[in-house]
């Protein structure tokens, strides 16, 4: 029977691929519940937790971690606003090479895929944003043929931790571990911990900033901020009991008794929660309106307003987002371009570390270890394409100009369908009348190869030869019935660009040549006084668009009164 081997040439046992591992313990270093959550976040608590994360011990950072994201509504917003964005996106496989073996190689990853895994787990694996790292268990179909994983099963940070000898290496808090049987040769290991098995987990790895995995993680930024927030609340919440509410004073005479003191106090400190009181005539309750204090009384909430777009600047990179301010649509779209680069960057490094630590494990175990670069490629991430909106300008505005493109792709781009015949569509383009007399004559005395003569008058008299263009055309239009007026205005504007692009060129490239070959403005200027420039040509092409634009306001009109009549 052949032998799963590791990347190391060595076997693999089939029940370190299907058994749990790292799993939660009753009693150990990884339980389920956390049994002495730290007391309340303050300098001296966070300070500590993190000077012993650096050397090595971030047992009781990861925990105040988890609580910080737990207990702070914004950072926990910003972040899973972070991850979801990611957790979303598609997921394509293309194959090393077109060759069928590495077809088959991909088809097979796909079909992986479909049991959604992935999607499942994407949430968990850029927990890693916070922390620094994320760890998944890895759960093994092992069957002839088709080696994959089946469970990737989320494994809470402090459950692990960095190696203090090289700081990236992650290890498995285990009081029962040997660390004189590394599992990994070469790797680092220290008493009360044990290394990864090959192929047993997936360990997401995302540095905020260039550094070692030990002291990587956001949430190390904004602890602090957290920290200062908490505070800042606690003094708001003290600020509102202070001069949130009125005083209430009462007034008894010189003769009160006791009891009635005793019932005037009774009447002051419950008439706020009670809503009433009853007191006698001889007796008066004074209410005096706070002026706030010594300062603005809005002074703890614009702290903490600063302090949560100090984190969303962190996490996301950007405030327009997650914080809405009057006219600010647009500043909010450009900071959605900031949130989108950043979007890329974690789906790229989510990518490699699927290829790595997945892809490349089910092939090598399935179909043998490849050659380099000879795996499937998964990617996460939305494909770099131009949007919807950007291919119907470009239809609309290079179609008229020559572009060509196949319908198939345009509706496919669109998420539009081939029509069937008996099928209701929408658009479409008008069908072209049949020729009439107007196209069979010779191309010399065609309407729109007649050239008018330049000085040829709009208002010329009524028993004159009407050779200009804009009368020919009126004419032809009028007896057709205006039904070749689209098609005509078509060729005669294409004609007329082409004339004036060719006419301009001509005049344009003389004076380029003039300007380059000069030392001068003043020398330009003489050598461009100098030419003699082909004007008349752009000067009928301009001549001939004026008229097209008297023809087509003719043959509207036209079309309208034909409509009035009928």
């Amino acid at each position: 029977m052949a032998k799963l081997l590791d990347q190391y040439g060595n076997p693999i046992e089939s029940t370190a691929l299907t058994d749990v591992i790292a799993g939660a313990d009753m009693y150990g270093q990884r339980p389920a519940v956390i049994a002495t959550p730290p007391i309340g976040l303050n300098p001296d608590v966070l300070g500590s937790a993190l000077r012993a994360a650096d050397a090595g011990d971030s047992l009781a950072w990861q925990t105040i971690a988890e609580i910080i994201e737990e207990k702070d509504p914004h950072y926990q917003g910003v972040l899973g606003t972070r991850k979801r964005s990611v957790g979303q996106l598609p997921i394509t496989v293309d194959a090393a090479s077109p060759d069928p073996e590495h077809e088959k190689h991909a088809e097979f990853i796909r079909d992986w895929l479909r049991l959604g895994l992935v999607e499942q787990s994407s949430f968990d694996i850029l927990d890693a944003v916070g922390k620094g790292f994320s760890v998944h268990e890895l759960t093994w179909d092992l069957s002839p043929g088709c080696n994959r994983i089946v469970e990737m099963d989320y494994r809470p940070q402090r459950w692990f931790e960095a190696s203090y000898q090289d700081g990236e290496t992650i290890l498995i808090r285990d009081d029962n571990a040997d660390p004189a049987a590394p599992c990994v040769p070469g790797a680092p290991s220290q008493p009360g911990f044990r290394e990864m098995p090959p192929y047993k987990f997936l360990v997401h790895k995302h540095k905020s900033w260039s550094g070692l995995t030990l002291r990587a993680g956001m949430t190390r930024t904004v602890a602090f901020f957290v920290m200062f927030k908490h505070f800042t609340s606690r003094d708001w919440g003290v600020f509102v009991q202070s001069y949130g509410l009125p005083l209430r004073i009462g007034k008894f005479g010189v003769g009160a008794s006791e009891e009635q003191k005793r019932v005037l106090a009774r009447a002051v400190f419950n008439l706020m929660g009670a809503a009433g009181a009853i007191i006698p005539d001889s007796m008066q309750v004074d209410f005096i309106e706070p002026k706030h204090g010594a300062g603005s009384n809005d002074i703890h909430q614009r702290r903490c307003d600063w302090i949560d777009a100090q984190i969303s600047k962190v996490v996301l990179g950007q405030t327009g987002t997650t914080d809405s301010k009057q006219g600010a649509h647009a500043s909010g779209a450009i900071h959605r371009l900031v949130q989108e680069d950043i979007e890329r960057f974690d789906a790229s490094l989510l990518s490699i570390t699927l290829q790595k630590q997945a892809v490349v494990p089910q092939i090598d175990l399935t179909f043998g270890a490849q050659s380099m670069g000879q795996y499937p490629h998964l990617r996460v991430g939305r494909p770099d394409e131009p949007s919807i909106t950007e291919v119907t300008n470009a239809l609309q505005w290079l179609g008229p100009q020559g572009l060509t493109v196949r319908a198939t792709e345009a509706r496919q781009r669109l998420g539009f369908s081939e029509p069937e015949d008996g099928d209701d569509v929408i658009g479409g383009r008008a069908p072209l009348a049949p020729p009439t007399a107007a196209h069979m004559l010779p191309a010399k005395t065609r309407p729109d190869q007649i050239a008018p003569p330049h000085n040829t008058a709009p208002n010329a008299k009524a028993g004159e030869e009407q050779t200009t263009l804009h009368s020919r055309i009126v004419n032809l239009v009028e007896r057709n019935g205006g039904t070749e007026t689209p098609a005509l205005i078509d060729a005669m504007s294409s004609q007329l660009a082409t004339r004036a692009a060719k006419a301009w060129s001509e005049m344009s490239l003389p004076v380029q040549n003039a300007i380059k070959g000069a030392a001068d403005f003043d020398e330009a200027q003489d050598r461009i006084a100098e030419l003699d420039l082909p004007i008349d040509a752009f000067a009928q092409a301009l001549e001939q668009s004026v008229q097209l634009a008297y023809l087509m306001g003719d043959a509207l009109a036209l079309d309208q009164m034909r409509h009035d009549d009928a």
